[in-house]
């Protein structure tokens, strides 16, 4: 099994900023405020993260 990826428990924020009509890079900088700078994650893995789960 894979292992869970870091946006899981972000999932819930992210489907109600996308709900409210935000857009997937608007939502990607509010979610990257959260993390550290050695943390960031690639706008490429939040948007098919976005794609494959969300929509």
């Amino acid at each position: 099994m894979a292992a869970k990826s870091r946006m899981e428990k972000y999932k819930k924020e992210i489907e109600n900023l996308i709900s409210k009509g935000v857009s997937i890079r608007s939502a990607w900088r509010l979610i990257n405020a959260d993390f550290s700078e050695d943390g960031k994650i690639s706008y490429n893995a939040f948007y098919h993260f976005v794609k494959n789960n969300l929509k």
